[in-house]
């Protein structure tokens, strides 16, 4: 949903190449399924953007990277198929795996595309915040 801006931004900051291992933009279905593994019939199902595919995405980057934390965001930021079904423009899909532990959550925000992509990296970072804090502090 972000195409790259949730990586990019956090890459601004002092510091994060010490930590960054990497970053998977996989905006087109086949990229899921190729790439992550993530089942057609799962996608077929929920979508492409939606909290199912989320979940199995932030499973799968355990395959390409290796990490303590892992996250996916997927959403629709403009008009596009997941809208059929029941998902409107705004919904933003959040997925957080930490030591096997896994949290979701959706978002819907307002707003143009690039508002609306920005919005959910903000929301991504306080969730990466929020629950890593949680599980280090107790």
């Amino acid at each position: 949903m972000t195409c790259g801006l949730a990586a990019h931004q956090l890459n601004i900051v002092k510091g994060t190449s010490e930590v960054l291992m990497g970053s998977l933009v996989c905006y087109n279905e086949k990229v899921k399924t190729k790439l992550l593994g993530i089942k057609p019939s799962l996608i077929k199902k929920y979508t492409a953007e939606s909290m199912q595919v989320t979940n199995e995405m932030v499973k799968s980057l355990g395959k390409l990277f290796e990490s303590d934390v892992y996250v996916a965001i997927t959403g629709l930021a403009s008009a596009g198929a997941s809208e059929n079904h029941h998902k409107p423009v705004g919904t933003v899909f959040f997925a957080l795996k930490y030591k096997g532990k896994l949290w979701s959550m959706k978002k819907r925000f307002k707003g143009t595309p690039l508002e609306i992509k920005r919005k959910g990296c903000e929301e991504l970072y306080r969730f990466i915040y929020t629950k890593l804090n949680e599980m280090l502090n107790g």
